[in-house]
This record gives structure tokens, sequence and C-alpha cells, in this order.
């Protein structure tokens, strides 16, 4: 009686071991490649940045690293077409679970956002970070037609200059047309 449930035990250790270690190998991937690690935007911040771009009902906007797709939820809750990228497993993984548990009909993509055609959004959001910004700044300008909102929290985009700042504490989020 207690081999079987010392075999089961094992096993499951084992299991768990390889999976904390699997996801924790493939972030310190991402992270090393990205130089991005995954942090959560406060749900009041989106709320406030979705209020102050007042896209029109069935807009399509992308977020660039989307996480566990809190803002793509959200966009979908104020009738957008919500679409969102991110290359790290967990997210990604947290992100789809969280589709499937709210119904959600907004699409999630696996991929590198700065190897994507970009140019049918209405606008763009990136919670990214300084490292990254002049990348995502130089692939922006290349890729999107004139006068997509790109809309950027906690980092500016270097050399673009915003038309708007909103006081998003604890970062200021910064509001651009291409």
């Amino acid at each position: 009686m207690l081999i079987p449930i010392l075999i089961i035990s094992l096993s499951f250790i084992v299991v768990a071991t390889f999976i904390i270690v699997f996801f924790g190998l493939n972030m310190v991937y991402v992270n090393l490649r990205t130089l991005v690690p995954w942090v959560k935007t406060p749900l009041k911040n989106l709320q406030i940045v979705l209020d102050e771009i007042k896209l029109p009902a069935g807009s399509l906007i992308y977020d660039l690293g989307c996480g566990d797709g809190r803002f793509l939820f959200l966009a979908e809750k104020m009738k957008l077409q919500a679409v969102g990228y991110e290359l790290a497993l967990y997210p990604y993984l947290k992100a789809q679970f969280n589709k499937f548990a709210q119904a959600s009909r907004v699409e999630i993509r696996r991929k590198d956002f700065l190897k994507q055609d970009l140019n049918q959004a209405d606008a763009i959001f990136v919670f990214l970070n300084a490292l990254m910004m002049e990348r995502v700044g130089v692939k922006l300008k290349k890729n999107l037609r004139p006068g997509i909102l790109v809309v950027s929290y906690g980092f500016n985009i270097p050399g673009w200059l915003p038309f708007k700042t909103l006081d998003t504490k604890p970062s200021v989020t910064y509001i651009y047309k291409s």
C-alpha cells in the first residue's frame, strides 16, 4: 500500500519540477532575448487609457507584449477588436486560459511583433521598457500608416513627440499618432 503512494508522490514531484524548470527556463530565455520582464499593468490605468483614446466600436487594437491579456479583455468589453502578441510561454498560456474562462474572442498570438505587419491596427498599446522602445519606435514608424494611435505605458518612444500624456500613477502614459 505504501509503495503505490510513494510512486505517485514521486511522479508528481518529478512532473511538477519539470514544469517549474521548463517555464522558468522559458521565462529566462525570453527575458534575455527581449530584455522585457512580465509586469502587470493596473486595471484602473488600463481603463483610464481606453477611456482617453475613445476608439469607436469595432476598432482594431494591438497589444504588443500582452502578458496575461488584461488589456485585451478590457478592450473587448469596450466593443473593440483586440489582438495581442506575447513571446513568453507562461503569460501566453495564462492569457489563453483567461480567454477560455471569459469565453472571449480576443486573439492572442505567440509571435514576435517586430516581425509582424501591424498596419491594420487603428491603435497600438505597448508596455515594454526603455531598452525596447527605440526598436518599437523604428518598427512602428516603418510599418504604420499615418494617423494610427500609439499608446506607450510607462516609457516614451525616443524620437517621437506625444500629443498627450496621462498621469497613470505610478507611470506616465504617452499617446502618439503615427
